[in-house]
């Protein structure tokens, strides 16, 4: 469980956040603040693992406290209504930025990413969730075989499983290991160490045998992972 503090000198923005989070199952957002003092206080007392932080606040930038808590090494996802602070932002080595007003589906993203970044530092093998109609499902990345798109309906294919959710694949891309995942077609994304067999035309995935179309544009970039030419 992420434990998550949002900052906000709004209480509209918190009680967004708020709602949002308690709809993803492995979110707990245990405290709001409206000024960072309280925050960064609460921060050296409690465990935290996820900071939403509003940039434009009274007293001291988003930025700015970004900076201050660095050396405590959180994952922060910015939230504000400007796209100018975007790039200072991810200078920051922010986990992501969300652009207000918020839309479920990309608080949902920067959740999934930070929870995936969670269980690396726990040595625990890396997971996220999805909404599956009105479920939500754990997906552990180490099952995957291939995922399938068809417009903003995925299809994440395991040995024995079918999960489907309603996302793109360039936001599943962004969430994924990019060492342990690869795009051989623009409605295709494979796992690496699945991969059995390497044609001109297609690769075969997993003990079942899938085939996967290979574009000519992802050709080159697959060949180079996994024959190093």
């Amino acid at each position: 469980m992420l434990r998550a503090i949002a900052i906000d000198d709004e209480p509209a923005a918190l009680d967004v956040l708020s709602r949002f989070a308690d709809k993803v199952p492995f979110v707990e957002l245990s405290q709001t603040f409206m000024n960072t003092t309280e925050a960064l206080t609460y921060l050296h007392t409690q465990r935290v693992d996820l900071i939403f932080l509003d940039i434009r606040m009274p007293d001291l930038s988003g930025t700015d406290f970004a900076q201050l808590v660095a050396p405590l090494k959180k994952s922060i996802v910015f939230t504000t209504a400007y796209s100018d602070y975007a790039l200072e932002g991810f200078a920051l080595n922010a986990l992501d930025y969300l652009l207000k007003p918020i839309d479920f589906g990309r608080f949902l993203h920067s959740c999934n990413r930070a929870y995936t970044q969670f269980l690396l530092q726990q040595g625990e093998p890396s997971s996220i969730f999805v909404k599956d109609g009105y479920d939500w499902v754990r997906v552990n990345l180490g099952d995957v075989l291939y995922i399938h798109s068809d417009t903003n309906l995925l299809f994440i294919h395991e040995q024995h499983r079918q999960v489907s959710t309603r996302m793109t694949l360039a936001e599943m891309v962004s969430m994924l290991p990019g060492d342990q995942f690869i795009r051989v077609h623009k409605s295709y994304l494979v796992a690496v160490k699945a991969i059995r067999k390497l044609e001109r035309h297609q690769v075969t995935v997993g003990s079942g045998g899938a085939v996967i179309p290979l574009a000519a544009s992802y050709r080159q970039p697959l060949e180079q992972r996994l024959l190093g030419k």
